[in-house]
């Protein structure tokens, strides 16, 4: 199955963790915890308990032989599903935390990893907290506060936040490979006002983790691994024109990191693995290049990058072009993205493997501003 993690790194190790799997985010609690409990036997772990809080035992988050259950982990995994389920089954309907919940960071702070796949990562924010919707339909509906049968695909967040693991950025998963990165920017950009909305926002992609070190402190620190990438979104100086009709934005800056680069989460300043190397100066193609499907995530992509990674990756590495721009393939109106490599020190890096498309890339700063077609 895709994975896309993140987790809090402390201690434990090969034979020594006791794992607490939560399950809560799945309609079939128990089939998930068999699989990841067979999963993270075979990968070392000394125990992996049942945490047996879900949607339909939602009374067991305040049970006390279920706290000292907790407490007897030195970790948490966190499994996928709806998101909204773990803050159903977690917290209060205003956000209260449960006992389980306070159990859960009083041992993250003694050291016990806390980590999730899927739902698992985008419940662990402490901002507000993303449930459903496509990019266009972001863009062009806004965000909601409340979901709607009728308008399935339409941008749904819960304005009290997840579990509030990660305080300060908002959290995706799936994120490239379902072409999330206009669904992140309307999301920031509508809420931001909002008592638990934030300006920044981190996506992950599939078959990627995001390991994040000496979380609540002022090194907090990120390193990317796997197969894809993790993007940053800061939209801090962002201008978010509500006077248009429809959707429009400028100044957001985006950091798109691979396997072996960190980021220090607390100012944004990034440092690229060794194994990669400046692509200003090296670069191997002519022209950038553009799209007129920019979220289309990965569904026919034929094994190339990502759409929005592929544009973005290109500007990077072209000799003659520095900004481009792609096309939403929904019109009414379609947007358009418009991206540039030429400020704020934006820069592309790259391990050089067999062709564009297998070449592992990553960018810091790439300028975004989006506008319905026409405006």
């Amino acid at each position: 199955m895709p994975l896309d993690k993140v987790w809090f790194w402390s201690e434990g190790g090969t034979g020594k963790a006791k794992l607490g799997i939560i399950n809560a985010a799945s309609t079939e609690p128990l089939d998930g915890y068999k699989y990841y409990h067979d999963l993270f036997l075979k990968y070392g772990v000394l125990s992996a308990t049942r945490i047996p809080i879900d949607v339909n035992h939602t009374s067991a988050a305040h049970d006390q032989n279920v706290v000292r259950l907790i407490k007897q982990q030195t970790g948490f995994f966190f499994g996928g599903g709806d998101q909204y389920r773990v803050v159903q089954t977690f917290l209060s309907s205003n956000g209260v935390p449960s006992p389980a919940v306070v159990a859960i960071k009083e041992m993250f702070a003694k050291g016990a990893v806390v980590a999730g796949t899927s739902a698992g990562t985008t419940c662990q924010t402490g901002r507000i907290m993303v449930r459903s919707g496509m990019s266009w339909e972001a863009l062009r509906y806004g965000a909601h506060d409340g979901y709607n049968p009728s308008h399935s695909n339409y941008l749904v967040y819960h304005p009290y936040g997840g579990i509030g693991m990660l305080d300060k950025f908002v959290l995706d998963s799936h994120f490239s490979q379902r072409g999330r990165e206009g669904r992140m920017i309307a999301l920031l950009a509508e809420t931001v006002d909002k008592p638990l909305g934030s300006p920044f926002g981190i996506g992950i992609d599939e078959n990627t983790a995001l390991v994040i070190t000496h979380a609540g402190t002022d090194i907090i620190n990120g390193k990317i691994i796997g197969e894809h990438g993790v993007t940053f979104f800061d939209l801090s100086s962002a201008h978010y024109d509500k006077a248009q009709n429809y959707f429009s934005i400028r100044n957001v800056y985006l950091h798109y990191l691979t396997h072996g680069d960190n980021i220090g989460l607390q100012k944004l300043n990034i440092t690229f693995s060794a194994s990669k190397r400046p692509m200003n100066g090296h670069e191997v193609y002519t022209h950038s290049l553009n799209s007129s499907d920019i979220f289309d995530g990965d569904r026919h992509s034929h094994g190339r990058k990502p759409e929005f990674v592929r544009v973005a990756t290109s500007v990077f590495d072209a000799t003659l072009d520095r900004t481009t721009y792609g096309e939403t393939y929904e019109k009414n109106p379609a947007f358009k993205v418009f991206l540039s490599a030429t400020g704020r020190e934006a820069g592309g890096w790259v391990e050089r493997k067999s062709d564009f498309h297998t070449d592992i890339t990553s960018y810091k700063n790439l300028y975004v501003e989006i506008h319905a077609k026409g405006n």
